[in-house]
């Protein structure tokens, strides 16, 4: 079992939302809102959501 970072994960979502055309604050705020409408983006916010949340 290999333990993921929050570093990871945001390297992650960043990767995703640039692709999308957003920026990690984007994907944030627009996660936060339910807005996301890009798979991918929604996905990663499914899964990592959680885990972002905790600061």
């Amino acid at each position: 079992m290999r333990i993921i970072t929050r570093e990871e994960v945001v390297e992650i979502v960043t990767e995703t939302a640039r692709r999308a055309g957003l920026t990690f604050e984007e994907f944030m705020a627009d996660g936060e809102a339910d807005l996301l409408t890009d798979a991918e983006c929604r996905e990663d916010w499914l899964t990592y959501r959680n885990f972002l949340r905790r600061q």
